[in-house]
């Protein structure tokens, strides 16, 4: 499923415009990812979590020419579901 096919049920579901659920659906990405760049956690009860996890700096190696390089930090989105989420899968 898609986003046009999420904000389309979630239009369906909640009886409001494709439009209303296409702008809501698009504000609720943008508060998370607002709230991530803060270093915010973001809790959803009943659903789950997005936390932020910096993965440091860090050698490897070319597969291709074994060559050693330097692997820069960078920061991984993490998504935990909650337990009632996992189980009503």
């Amino acid at each position: 499923m898609g986003k046009k096919e999420f904000a389309a049920a979630m239009a369906k579901t909640a009886g409001i415009t494709l439009l209303q659920a296409q702008r809501a659906f698009a504000s609720f990405l943008d508060g998370v990812q607002v709230s991530l760049r803060a270093g915010a956690k973001v809790h959803l009860a009943g659903f789950g979590s997005f936390d932020l996890k910096v993965r440091q700096a860090r050698k490897g190696r070319n597969p291709k020419t074994g060559e050693a390089i330097e692997i820069p930090s960078k920061n991984r989105i993490r998504f935990h579901p909650s337990r009632s989420f996992k189980n009503s899968l």
